[in-house]
């Protein structure tokens, strides 16, 4: 039978002897912000002023338990060894087993809990991101004319996101009421945030256009 497993970056768990035995993902935890009314009834929620409206999340917490028990305990413990210089510390991607099209990211450390003459046990405990961001970044290709184009750009995931806009030529970009110039290079501009749904941008000049962002969820 496969082994489950937890990927750390590249260090795969089950293919370094390790069985998988406790996985804990704290839930999402949304940043609040009240304030009382002086004299009145309740509170002001200012949790999304800031934000245009856009929710915004702590961080997680995760512990990973693994266990071994294949060969010696010299084996076993030069198997911990290698996990706490390789791993600790680091920011990693994490991918969870049952969530291959996804990957976490955050901070780590390995302790560890017992090494025996016949087993050995580990946790990992992780402050990650709120976020699980999609192993595949959506990119779309435009090619700009002087005639006006309309595109919908699809963020099928939770998260806000402005993407990386690369341009070759001369184009003159619209949505949201906002519109710029841009000519070679690649360009972060802010008036194209991607809510989820659908957002349009239009697009005209001489040239070629690729959006890139990647799409991510909170479960």
């Amino acid at each position: 039978m496969k082994k489950r497993t937890v990927i750390f970056g590249d260090y795969n768990t089950a293919a370094h002897g390790w069985t998988l035995t406790g996985i804990l993902l704290s839930d999402p935890e949304q940043k609040l912000n009240y304030v009382e009314k002086p004299g009145g009834d309740g509170s002001w929620d200012l949790s999304t002023v800031l934000t245009d409206g856009i929710p915004r999340y702590k961080d997680r917490s995760l512990t990973v338990t693994l266990e071994c028990s294949e060969g010696t305990r010299d084996d076993r413990e030069q198997l911990i060894n290698e996990m706490v210089n390789n791993l600790d510390g680091m920011i990693w991607q994490i991918i969870l087993p049952d969530r291959p099209d996804h990957f976490l990211t955050g901070r780590i450390h390995v302790s560890v809990n017992y090494s025996n003459l016949a087993h050995a046990a580990v946790t990992v405990t992780g402050t990650v991101a709120p976020w699980f961001y999609s192993a595949r970044e959506t990119i779309v290709e435009l090619t700009a004319t002087e005639v006006s184009q309309t595109v919908y750009l699809n963020n099928n995931g939770r998260r806000a996101v402005v993407p990386e806009i690369t341009v070759t030529g001369d184009v003159n970009l619209e949505t949201n009421g906002m519109h710029n110039d841009f000519a070679d290079g690649s360009y972060e501009w802010s008036a194209l945030l991607l809510k989820q749904g659908l957002t349009a941008l239009h697009y005209e000049g001489n040239g070629k256009v690729i959006i890139t962002y990647r799409e991510a969820v909170l479960r």
